[in-house]
């Protein structure tokens, strides 16, 4: 039988002076608005991600996490700032009763589940947010403008609110269950009666409702003035600990008062002669990094684009670098953790050897990067274990301004709407983090006071031989780690444009079978399935689901010279040059 297949794609945005990728249009334009302002690309990203808390609630905001890159043009340096959610000092690796063993968890990792979905919803599943953390310090290292400046369009549709769109609709609706328990967060983002607010008809545009934020509003102008240590160190921080433990939860004053973002050199693997900067350590660069180490042994040009042979092989080394990523990693500050041997040329090139160009799938045992590690292996520490698939609620932001300085942010609640919980008087809507960490004891992702979870960020940021190539990233859970490398396998491997590059059908394996999207074409997955017995078609769509990610992102055109932006073509994501 031949099927029709869809055809689904965005238009790629063209500019020389700054382009501006983000999951929301209100947002993107915030960004483009400070571009336009005269501001730099730091200033852009950081309008953008504080726009898109508010336009995108569900995935981001000042009570969540974020993980951002910025390479300076003036310095040519590249820097990385790792605001993940960190645990209370209250925390502690038996804090939560388990329901029995056959039960799963109804979240992101598909851990034990925990009596009453405590470590995935409420107030015990809220970590210390970092998110408003990272985007100042951002600002006040490579920023040109004010955060009053920068955050101006954020208050703006905060306050004034903006018409309800299919996505915040669909993303409320399938929110309302879960979030019914808490009347806070009901009272912002649903009708009085409790069901979704009207999405816009543009035939009838005037009953549409509008979404307003008055309270977050009001929070971010606090910020926008006396700077981020209101929200750490002064009221707001302190209505945040005293709202999440007068109801159970485990969040100090001190706690607020004690976070700070991480800020460090990034990890960086030659790929090709290409040069790919990621965050290290707890985050998706360290196995993004193995993966891109073990690919670079095939020759994927020489196989073809989205050919059987190349999804093979991508799919094979995705799932060793998984194997390896449940294995090994973790926060190094509480497990010795093998990030040099993970990173080694020579190690990939042992795991490479595991990989049958003919047939598959392998059965990718883990490895042992300990024996590439300076030092060799120490004592044994917590035994490792890996979840299930992730969840998938954040969102992704790319910045490249006139002067070439580049921006790569993604940032997170959690789950959709984090952990349900609205802080009365703020508008801020809190993580669920502990949902990242494994609720039993004793294992390398248990929970312990200071700790910060294996999470997936992964923003990226790509060298050529002249310089600064490309800003981009991917929201979507762990399918950040195999969509991210694609698109950039897309650019560098096989010379696609950045739009065709994000739109082009992509794969994901880790520890299941290998998904496929069915726009490959027929020949494709037959191939697949001579070469492989564990294909398993999943469509995306346009309303909430996410198997491959959803990327964005901006490309220098060496030819030209010129920006390009490329957008997810799915949801409401938009690439806006000026």
């Amino acid at each position: 039988m031949i099927r029709s297949k869809a055809i689904i794609d965005k238009t790629e945005v063209v500019a020389e002076n700054g382009v501006v990728t983000a999951m929301h249009p209100l947002a993107a334009e915030a960004g483009a608005e400070i571009l336009q302002q005269g501001g730099n690309a730091t200033d852009a990203a950081i309008a953008t991600a504080f726009a898109v808390g508010v336009v995108e609630p569900f995935m981001s905001g000042l009570g969540g996490a974020a993980y951002g890159m910025v390479y300076d043009a003036a310095t040519k340096q590249t820097t990385t700032f790792d605001g993940a959610v960190v645990v209370p000092r209250a925390g502690r690796e038996d804090m939560f009763a388990l329901s029995p063993s056959s039960q799963k968890g109804s979240g992101a990792y598909g851990w034990r589940s925990t009596l009453g979905d405590a470590a995935e919803t409420g107030y015990r599943s809220v970590l210390v947010p970092g998110a408003v953390a990272t985007y100042a310090k951002m600002l006040e290292m490579f920023g040109t403008m004010t955060l009053g400046q920068v955050m101006a369009p954020a208050i703006r549709l905060a306050a004034e609110g903006f018409f309800v769109d299919w996505y915040v609709f669909a993303n409320c609706a399938a929110a309302l269950q879960r979030l019914r328990p808490f009347p806070h967060i009901m009272s912002v983002f649903y009708k009085p009666n409790g069901l979704p607010f009207k999405t816009v008809n543009h035939d009838d545009i005037g009953n549409a409702d509008r979404l307003v934020q008055s309270d977050l509003a009001k929070t971010m102008e606090r910020i926008a003035a006396d700077g981020p240590e209101v929200f750490y160190q002064g009221e707001i921080g302190q209505a945040i600990a005293r709202h999440v433990s007068e109801n159970g939860g485990t969040i100090t004053e001190q706690d607020m008062a004690d976070y700070e973002v991480r800020i460090r050199e990034p990890l960086r693997v030659n790929y090709r002669g290409y040069h790919i900067a990621m965050i290290s350590e707890n985050s998706g660069g360290p196995s993004v990094a193995q993966m891109f180490n073990i690919l670079e042994g095939f020759d994927l040009a020489g196989f073809g684009h989205n050919s059987a042979r190349s999804l093979h092989v991508i799919g094979e080394a995705m799932r060793l670098a998984f194997a390896d990523r449940f294995a090994h990693l973790g926060d190094p500050a509480f497990d010795p953790i093998p990030l040099t041997g993970l990173q080694c040329k020579a190690y990939a090139a042992a795991r490479r050897q595991a990989i049958d160009v003919r047939r598959g799938p392998v059965a990718a045992p883990v490895g042992d990067p300990w024996s590439f590690q300076p030092g060799g292996r120490p004592a044994s520490g917590a035994l490792r274990t890996g979840g299930d698939y992730a969840d998938q609620h954040t969102t992704h932001l790319s910045v490249i301004d006139g002067e070439r300085n580049m921006v790569s942010l993604t940032a997170s609640l959690g789950q959709r709407f984090g952990s349900g919980i609205l802080v009365p008087g703020t508008g801020v809507v809190l993580n669920n983090g502990l949902m990242w960490f494994d609720p039993e004891p004793g294992k390398i992702n248990s929970i312990a006071p200071g700790k910060i979870a294996l999470h997936a960020g992964t923003p990226v940021l790509a060298f050529d031989e002249q310089g600064p190539l490309m800003a981009v990233g991917v929201p979507g859970g762990r399918m950040v780690l195999t969509s991210v490398l694609q698109v950039v396998l897309n650019v560098l491997d096989y010379g696609l444009g950045i739009q065709h590059a994000i739109s082009a059908p992509r794969i994901h394996a880790e520890v299941g079978p290998l998904w496929i999207d069915p726009r490959l074409p027929e020949e494709v997955m037959a191939e697949l399935r001579q070469i492989r017995d564990d294909v398993a078609e999943r469509a995306e769509t346009y309303l909430i689901s996410s198997y491959y990610g959803r990327p964005n992102g901006v490309l220098i055109n060496r030819e030209t010279g010129l920006l390009h932006g490329g957008v997810e073509p799915y949801k409401m994501s938009t690439a806006i040059g000026v």
